[in-house]
């Protein structure tokens, strides 16, 4: 019965850890972090790509600097630019800690299914150990996701309010984060 499961466990959590989409692909633990094809995140920064304008860049104190020259903003406006570039490093820090979780996920389900094997543990103990583990990821996947609309949120602020910012608005979109809770939520 846990050869059932194993594959299945493996393959959430891949999934989860990295909350793909058909559009979008999160890839977090490394020097760069890819949100999506239009965001990046290097060093603490926020690096935001669009059509026909330079990269812009947000940094953790609330500084947007677009083609390399820093944009002037107000209080209100770096408020919005440092809650955009947190709710990223947030982002960062509950992909790894999904991905922690996806591997703890399968090293539980692989002792399970060694001590079913053993005849230590009786097939319902261990679809349960490998239930409550795949929970565990799915809960550390949400938090990807509300960090994604926590983003999504001060990006569609920053676009009604800082006129340089405009051109980025579209990095994310609404689908980003009702995908990203849809993979969750299954």
């Amino acid at each position: 019965m846990i050869h059932r499961h194993l594959p299945w466990l493996l393959a959430a959590a891949t999934l989860l850890a990295a909350c793909n989409s058909s559009s979008d692909v999160q890839v977090f633990g490394g020097d760069t972090d890819i949100v999506n094809d239009h965001i990046t995140l290097h060093d603490g920064r926020v690096t935001i790509k669009a059509a026909g304008v330079p990269d812009a860049i947000v940094d953790a104190n609330g500084q947007l600097s677009v083609n390399g020259q820093n944009v002037p903003v107000n209080g209100a406006q770096r408020a919005l630019l440092q809650r955009y570039n947190a709710a990223a490093q947030a982002m960062r820090a509950d992909a790894i800690a999904t991905g922690k979780a996806g591997i703890e996920t399968a090293t539980k389900a692989i002792g399970a299914a060694a001590g079913k094997v053993t005849g230590a543990e009786s097939a319902d103990a261990v679809r349960d150990t490998a239930d409550a583990a795949a929970r565990n990821v799915k809960q550390a996947a949400a938090k990807i996701c509300d960090d994604l609309a926590g983003m999504k949120a001060a990006q569609d602020e920053l676009a009604t309010q800082l006129d340089a910012f405009r051109p980025y608005a579209q990095a994310l979109s609404g689908s980003n984060v009702s995908e990203c809770r849809e993979h969750t939520a299954h």
